[in-house]
């Protein structure tokens, strides 16, 4: 793979002149295709601000469990969920671990004054009071971490910014035993509702889920359903076997697992867990202590390439860490947002920006309109080319699965005929995974399916076809290199319409987690398909346009491309090769517009698509 990557250039195309960049932007309803997660605390759990940041373009809830007792995530997340049935807009909910994470234990009720210079003792021994002399941390032993003279340590306030006073850097002096001697690099003021401890090069042997962490998932996690989880500070894919473990033991099947890195093990590791994650989060705070400044744009480059190559959702945190307390972005920051967009960042993760900052909304509509900026200048047609030189596709021996050829045929078909929209089939997201993982020009309208029998893209007769394509396991459909560019087009809305279900007992919204797990993937926008949609003649793909034409996603005469990948494991009605459909939407009206009323269709749905009249 390194070989590979060494090969990976920019994938910038440059605006036509600088009179341009000047031009006032022709649509500001189109939102960006990355996604966008915010930490919820303090300063954003009320349900009128949960509103303003759904309308704002977040799509996904972070709930940290290094600080908090689940009743108060509870309330959050009980609040959130009045928010989207407010807002009628999804959320993908996500549980962030501790992990082995240090912290300060035994914090007097005010504030520790350090100064420059002074000598700080770090102490594993747990009766002792902290002050400003000594800090009791959460390791049991200093043996075996590797902590030495001359070793860097970090004690600052949960989602610490680095250009706030609250924080120390300090080095070690001297280790005696289960004792630390530092001496203070800067004065400061050591606050904040948690204290953590980062020492640099530091070999962590803790559990990879604390007491607390097992607690959270069984009871909370469990209870809610949840998305996802971020495990904090993971080193291999040991650590995600035991979470996994974990997960399934509670009954989180569904649930996926995000891998947190943000240390040497896991930047040395990181191709390991990779392969056995779900999706990845460069924790750029944690991980900036552990490498140079000068060498942390090398391995942010790597591992969001390397996460691209593999299909797997990239997030990146800590980039406006100004507005926090400011009301917009360093130069270098909104800098630094653009070109992780153009690096294949899939989603940015903002902490104490909307943790505990003052602008939390404006925050999420500034990170937003600085990626969708950047989108414009992404160069999809060379990134795909990169994906295919990658996969050997422009030689004797491509090295493409069934799959991943359907669904790169589908990119290429859009690009060819300049398509307005690409509507992706499927039953668990992995469809629509692998179609982002190009990420096209074109938005992906998702259609997720509660059933295998429903996830078809029935024959429709009265679309014009603009051509059909097949694709053998051979991959031989990755092909040409003349793809022509095409504009971006996304709607300000969601929508889902849930398969609902009845067991006797009670209701059940079949698909709804896969729909908002896809709120992780770059340029997807998911919906769910209802039962009665599946009509003979293709009914779930004509109200899966009939929406994008009601959101201004398409018009009579844009051509769509539709991609059904290849399943089987469903009896009969799954075995097929898999499609690539192209057509144009034409100006047929679809009948007799009925509004959902059962009090379960709210979560996600934005407008109720119309459906026939039986």
């Amino acid at each position: 793979m390194d070989s590979q990557l060494a090969h990976h250039t920019s994938f910038f195309q440059p605006p036509k002149s600088f009179l341009s960049i000047l031009e006032e932007d022709k649509d500001l309803s189109v939102p960006a295709s990355t996604k966008l997660g915010c930490t919820l605390g303090p300063q954003t759990r009320s349900v009128e601000i949960l509103e303003r940041l759904l309308q704002a373009g977040m799509t996904i809830a972070r709930f940290d469990f290094s600080w908090g007792s689940m009743e108060y995530h509870q309330e959050t997340l009980d609040n959130l969920r009045v928010a989207m049935r407010n807002t009628k807009r999804l959320c993908c909910t996500m549980l962030d671990t501790m992990g082995p994470e240090i912290i300060v234990l035994n914090r007097p009720e005010a504030p520790i004054s350090l100064n420059a210079g002074q000598t700080l003792t770090l102490t594993c021994d747990k009766s002792v009071q902290a002050s400003a002399t000594v800090l009791p941390i959460s390791y049991p032993t200093l043996a075996g971490t590797g902590l030495a003279p001359g070793s860097q340590v970090f004690v600052g306030q949960y989602l610490f910014t680095g250009s706030e006073t609250s924080s120390v850097y300090l080095t070690v002096q001297e280790v005696r035993g289960d004792e630390a001697v530092c001496t203070c690099n800067n004065s400061c003021v050591l606050e904040g509702l948690a204290l953590t401890v980062h020492i640099a090069h530091m070999r962590n042997e803790a559990p990879i889920l604390a007491d607390t962490d097992l607690a959270a998932i069984r009871q909370w996690g469990s209870a809610n359903k949840i998305d996802y989880v971020s495990v904090s500070f993971t080193r291999n894919a040991a650590d995600m076997a035991v979470v996994r473990q974990v997960l399934d033991s509670c009954g989180l099947h569904q649930t996926r697992m995000m891998a947190k890195i943000e240390n040497l093990e896991g930047i040395l590791n990181s191709d390991e867990i990779i392969e056995v994650s779900d999706s990845v989060l460069m924790s750029r705070g944690n991980l900036g202590i552990c490498l140079d400044a000068e060498k942390m744009f090398l391995a942010q480059k790597k591992l969001l390439r390397a996460c691209n190559l593999a299909g797997k959702p990239v997030m990146v945190t800590r980039v406006v860490d100004t507005m926090t307390d400011a009301p917009r972005p360093t130069r270098a920051e909104a800098t630094d947002v653009a070109n992780l967009v153009l690096d294949g960042a899939d989603g940015i993760l903002l902490g104490s920006e909307t943790f505990r900052g003052k602008y939390p909304v404006q925050t999420v509509q500034t990170v937003l309109a600085i990626c969708k900026q950047s989108e414009l200048c992404f160069d999809n047609q060379s990134y795909y080319r990169s994906l295919m030189e990658y996969f050997g596709c422009y030689t004797l021996h491509p090295n493409l699965g069934k799959r991943e050829a359907l669904a790169s045929s589908a990119v290429r078909a859009a690009a060819k005929i300049n398509a307005a929209l690409i509507i992706v089939f499927t039953v668990t997201g992995q469809t629509a995974r692998l179609v982002a993982k190009y990420k096209p020009a074109s938005p992906i309208l998702t259609v997720v399916c509660g059933d295998p029998h429903e996830a078809k893209a029935h024959n429709n007769d009265r679309y014009s076809s603009a051509g059909q394509d097949r694709s053998s396991s051979d991959g031989s459909s990755g092909g040409d290199k003349d793809e022509t560019a095409l504009p971006q087009s996304q709607p300000d809305e969601q929508v889902v319409c849930p398969d609902i279900k009845s067991d006797g007992l009670k209701w059940t919204l079949m698909g709804e987690v896969q729909a908002r797990q896809c709120l992780l993937y770059r340029g997807v926008l998911p919906i769910m398909a209802d039962p009665d949609f599946a009509l003979p003649g293709g009914a779930i793909l004509d109200y899966a346009i009939s929406y994008a034409k009601q959101v201004g996603m398409v018009r009579s005469g844009d051509k769509v491309v539709v991609s059904q990948c290849p399943r089987t494991g469903y009896s009969d009605v799954m075995e097929e090769a898999g499609v690539v459909k192209l057509i144009t939407v034409d100006d047929h009206i679809m009948p007799s517009p009925v509004r959902f009323n059962h009090p379960l269709f709210v979560i996600g749905s934005m407008d109720p698509l119309m459906k026939h009249q039986d």
